[in-house]
């Protein structure tokens, strides 16, 4: 039995570029791990491969919306490990657990496809007698699987360019930063913000994301994420959410990614602690997670 876990991530700044002749958008982003990760856990067994998913802290609904076919990434992750050693894949348990909301914008399903990554590397290794592949290798497998896929794998704060997928690792911030995360009762699809994205015609540019920031009030200036404007023109939910953490004393909040995830930056777990119960008093569901350094890490 082999475990791997990997993180969730939220984007400081998300700018997007306009849509290329390839389908995709470059964009120009800040991602930052948080302490909150995805656990996929390989069994060996005689029977097929077969796909469990389970949940001690997310509503029901994030369970149920994980496809346990080959569908979902881990299933393709593992398919092309084993076939790239040509072993065939199966007699193999899989188990999700999960913890980053599904369709939430913080890339949860990339994080259990980092976290298959280096689970099945060590599987097959022990169980196959296979050579590991490096942490190198394995980066460069991920960027097969997704744009987030490669920083879910590599994690702390990092510029991503290109698809997203082009990491510049940065230090870590010097200062204390929490967060409060309202996770939204309904998901959004990436593709779909994306598409209001070009409707809506809202471009911002690129800047340099690499310099150092110096500071909470700082950061919270810097913060951006060019689909906001798309995700709350899909769902106008989240405008009410923004509102409720900024009156709740967030110092900046906006929407995680493509959503429909709302954040809120804190200066203390004290204060992050007191939103997130008046959150909670209004039926929404919300916790409070600080930044780690980690990437993804076996668990044994």
């Amino acid at each position: 039995m082999i475990s791997a876990s990997a993180p969730a991530k939220i984007n400081l700044v998300f700018q997007v570029g306009p849509l290329g002749s390839d389908g995709y958008h470059e964009v120009n982003s800040l991602y930052l791990e948080l302490g909150l990760r995805e656990k996929v856990t390989l069994v060996q067994t005689g029977a097929p491969v077969n796909i469990l998913v389970s949940s001690q802290t997310l509503p029901s609904r994030h369970v149920r919306a994980v496809p346990t076919d080959e569908s979902n990434l881990v299933f393709r992750v593992g398919k092309a490990l084993f076939d790239s050693f040509g072993i065939e894949f199966t007699g193999v348990e899989i188990l999700i657990e999960k913890n980053i909301p599904v369709a939430g914008g913080m890339a949860g399903g990339s994080a259990d496809a980092a976290a298959m990554l280096l689970a099945a590397n060590h599987f097959l290794h022990e169980e196959h007698g296979t050579k590991l592949l490096t942490n190198t290798e394995l980066l460069e497998l991920a960027k097969q699987f997704g744009s987030d896929v490669p920083f879910s794998f590599l994690g702390g704060l990092a510029v991503g360019r290109g698809r997203g997928e082009l990491l510049e690792q940065l230090a870590p911030l010097s200062f204390e930063t929490h967060w409060v995360l309202a996770i939204s009762q309904e998901g959004l699809s990436t593709p779909q913000v994306y598409g209001r994205f070009d409707e809506l015609g809202q471009l911002t540019g690129f800047t340099d994301l690499t310099q150092p920031i110096g500071d909470i009030e700082t950061l919270a200036k810097l913060m951006q994420n060019d689909l906001e404007p798309a995700a709350i023109s899909l769902l106008p939910s989240i405008r009410n959410t923004l509102t409720s953490l900024e009156l709740a004393g967030a110092i900046k909040a906006m929407v995680s990614g493509s959503g429909p995830t709302v954040m809120g930056l804190f200066e203390s777990r004290e204060k992050a602690s007191q939103a997130c119960a008046v959150l909670e008093e209004m039926g929404l569901v919300a916790l409070v997670v600080e930044p780690t350094y980690s990437g993804t890490r076996l668990e044994r």
